[in-house]
């Protein structure tokens, strides 16, 4: 793709267009001001945002993590626009990042635990679902990274869920002979067995409800079988729904000895019960991921660079900032798993 200098030339100013989310269930499309980049600092043109798990909650009942009223979206690429002294981009620079960064000095950055950095969720940018997006210099520095034309915008911007499945993988002892359970054939879920492939596993099985998401899991290498017909038991089984009775359940397909990862997020508060007996007398290994690190959001990146992993079934289709509370409501319902918005073009519907 060529830079588009010329265009980019002058720094954007004034205002432009965000979908706000002013609270549970209701969001507007404002014009808000354009940010300026400080030191080391990204303005960065976004050109593709894809929808998020973490967004619909926040939708839906409101998160812990998402500020309101505010800008959503995490998920971005798009073309570096403006830069401030000592950055290492330049104007006109395709780019494809995370939102997040570690600081690499706290107690937990020096023990190898960059996921839970004091300051990793107090330092993250939201506000992707707008025509620009400021990168602040730490993840700028640490999390931003060139986009190669042998991918697209829409599917650079997989690189922040693909980098959380990458640190549950890093956790993970998985061989070739290894048999896996995903359990969930959302967006996560698919992601993780098109990672789990690219890592070595050979048998890899996906349960769920919805077929068409279990016929991408089988493009993407899976088995698959209804979630309330399961065969078998597993060394490694990865919960992917966030919903607590399942998190409960799976520990029943778990092997003597084998792994249990219980990936999907329960609401604050709730309360999950195991049977002690199989947790200790089969030497369950029960892992439970949170975000990630820098050696996973480079290990995410590898994979997105990768011919292999074809990640276009998870994309639903294009959507404009007009349409952000039917594009929320369409994934409450369940149609589609990720959208793509497309901030710079308003307009109607394309896909």
């Amino acid at each position: 793709m060529e830079k588009l200098e010329e265009a980019l030339s002058t720094p954007p100013t004034g205002t432009m267009r965000a979908l706000v989310l002013e609270e549970p269930g209701r969001m507007s499309l404002q014009q808000i001001e354009i940010p300026h980049p400080g030191p080391g600092e990204v303005l960065v043109k976004v050109e593709a945002a894809t929808t998020c798990g973490t967004d619909l909650k926040a939708f839906l009942r409101g998160h812990p993590q998402i500020p309101m009223p505010g800008v959503l979206g995490h998920e971005y690429s798009g073309i570096v626009a403006a830069v401030g002294e000592g950055a290492s981009f330049a104007v006109g620079d395709p780019v494809m990042g995370v939102h997040s960064a570690p600081c690499q000095e706290c107690y937990w950055c020096q023990r190898d635990q960059e996921n839970l950095c004091e300051s990793i969720m107090s330092t993250k940018v939201l506000g992707s679902y707008a025509e620009y997006l400021l990168v602040p210099a730490r993840i700028a520095q640490l999390n931003l990274f060139p986009k190669p034309d042998s991918i697209s915008f829409e599917k650079a911007c997989l690189l922040e869920p693909l980098s959380c499945v990458a640190q549950g993988v890093e956790l993970l002892k998985v061989r070739e002979d290894s048999r896996v359970l995903v359990i969930g054939p959302g967006a996560i879920g698919l992601m993780f067995v098109g990672a789990l492939r690219l890592s070595g596993a050979r048998e890899i099985t996906l349960a769920g409800r919805n077929d068409a998401r279990l016929a991408e899991g089988k493009k993407l290498g899976a088995q698959t079988c209804k979630v309330d017909a399961i065969p078998g038991s597993y060394d490694i089984v990865i919960e992917c729904t966030g919903q607590v009775e399942v998190w409960e359940k799976s520990i029943d397909y778990v092997r003597r000895g084998g792994t249990l990862m219980l990936f999907g997020g329960c609401p604050g508060g709730t309360r999950a019960s195991f049977d002690t007996k199989k947790v200790h007398y089969d030497q369950i290994t029960i892992l439970s991921p949170f975000h990630f690190g820098t050696k996973a959001v480079r290990q995410a990146r590898e994979w997105l660079l990768n011919p292999l992993l074809d990640l276009s079934g998870i994309i639903s289709g294009e959507r404009f900032l007009e349409e952000g509370k039917q594009v929320f409501e369409d994934l409450q319902n369940g149609a589609g798993l990720k959208y793509v918005f497309k901030p710079q073009v308003p307009g109607l519907r394309r896909s």
